[in-house]
């Protein structure tokens, strides 16, 4: 089946003035295909004429099952490495809005859990350790990874990207959490701060 026929089946049945494959097709040529709609809104998606709140769930839906079964197992997945680090979170570079993702992994690198603790806008995002820490204390993870996306398509660490993971790196000593690294991931690859920023950064692990 093409793209078209895999949206159209997901927006079925249509309506007399939307069309199921009118729709879809119009959809896939204004986002850029499927990865350009799997990283929109659904308000955004339902105000498109004949679309609606129920139809454009159901379509992001169906995006984040593909997202989940192109993983692997969480119990197999190990981060032992930045670019490891970018693989898995490769889906949150096509966001469209900056996401930031807290890893968690045992004394191995294997995977324990993964939470999008907060969501900005397309240039930022407002957050504090607190909000961090807290989320981590309650899960009892021990060991860290972060993750952000940089919806502009540079994975190249800002000035107070860099500032930020130093407090981080500082609130998790203070609470006995070992931060690992801190991975950006954009469209056009990734970047760690324990490699581009060891010289004044000082990471655990």
């Amino acid at each position: 089946m093409s793209d078209l026929d895999l949206v159209t089946l997901v927006l079925s049945p249509g309506t007399r003035l939307a069309p199921a494959d009118v729709l879809a097709r119009r959809l896939l040529v204004d986002y850029g295909g499927l990865y350009g709609l799997a990283g929109r809104r659904p308000g955004e998606l339902a105000a498109v004429p004949g679309m609606g709140l129920a139809k454009a769930c159901r379509l992001l839906a169906a995006a984040e099952i593909a997202r989940r079964l192109a993983r692997p197992p969480d119990r197999a997945v190990t981060l032992g490495s930045a670019a490891d680090v970018g693989r898995h979170a490769a889906r949150y570079a096509v966001e469209r809005e900056e996401v930031f993702v807290a890893v968690a992994v045992n004394q191995r690198n294997r995977l324990q859990g993964e939470w999008v603790v907060a969501r900005g806008w397309e240039s930022g995002i407002n957050l504090t350790p607190r909000q961090v820490f807290t989320l981590l204390v309650k899960e009892a993870a021990s060991r860290v990874i972060f993750v952000h996306n940089h919806p502009a398509g540079d994975p190249h660490p800002s000035p107070e990207d860099i500032r930020f993971t130093a407090r981080l790196i500082e609130a998790g000593r203070c609470l006995d959490i070992k931060v690992l690294d801190h991975v950006i991931v954009a469209s056009s690859g990734h970047a760690s701060l324990r490699e581009f920023a060891g010289d004044r950064l000082t990471f655990d692990g």
